[in-house]
């Protein structure tokens, strides 16, 4: 696209003559002003030129949530799952300024997140596409408790197996670290999902949300019993 082509410089001719030259300037203004606080975004290989000239203060006063909202309309990308990456750091505060988060004219900002598709959408009880973007996080979260069954599983056979018979040190401390893992996993995941602040109309995440606190709390109470049994046989050899 032409504006891009112009914000990279591709498209500068030599010029020779004092008019031309004349012209080059009252061009390079024109092109100053356009620029002003002005940037790029980028996405799924798509680039989309932005600009905060309507907004009081320019970016110096708009705030990161508002370029959220912006790159929503643009990209499609639902605000839950939105991550905003610019000169290779991702942007974590909503509230601040886009001056102040490293954003200034001329710059690349870079697009992350999912899009609702008519399948998701269909899914939930609100046919809002930020309530597939909550459930999307609550999913991710999923996958890595689902991850973990298998690990779970090893720690019980590994405890029952100390318990039942003499075991190396070597294979006791294996299994110590295991526990001391997977507690740690299933408490960041559950850290994640209370993350998740779902609004009260998206019944559906919601509902998706308390299974998933549900499911970790029971994956964590399996954990914690295990290490408990492994550290009582611990004490008493």
């Amino acid at each position: 696209m032409d504006s891009i082509a112009n914000f990279f410089g591709l498209n500068k001719k030599p010029t020779s003559s004092s008019s031309s030259s004349t012209k080059t300037n009252s061009s390079s203004r024109s092109h100053h002003r356009q620029m002003r606080d002005s940037f790029v975004l980028a996405y799924d290989n798509r680039y989309y030129d932005i600009h905060f000239r309507d907004v009081r203060g320019g970016m110096r006063q708009a705030t990161v949530a508002e370029l959220k909202e912006r790159c929503k309309t643009m990209t499609g990308v639902t605000i839950a799952t939105m991550k905003l990456k610019v000169s290779g750091a991702f942007i974590k505060d909503d509230t601040a300024t886009l001056t102040s988060s490293g954003i200034h004219d001329g710059c690349i900002v870079y697009v992350m997140g999912d899009r609702a598709n008519s399948e998701q959408l269909s899914q939930t009880a609100s046919g809002n596409p930020e309530e597939v973007g909550y459930m999307i996080r609550i999913s991710k979260v999923m996958d890595k408790i689902e991850g973990s069954k298998d690990k779970i599983e090893e720690l019980d056979i590994r405890v029952v197996s100390l318990l039942d018979s003499d075991q190396t040190d070597t294979m006791r401390k294996e299994t110590e670290d295991l526990g001391i893992y997977l507690s740690e996993l299933l408490m960041q995941s559950l850290i994640a999902l209370d993350g998740v602040d779902c609004p009260s109309e998206f019944v559906t995440a919601r509902a998706n949300r308390r299974q998933g606190v549900k499911q970790c709390q029971e994956l964590m109470d399996r954990v914690d019993q295990a290490r408990a049994a492994l550290k009582q046989n611990k004490q008493k050899l």
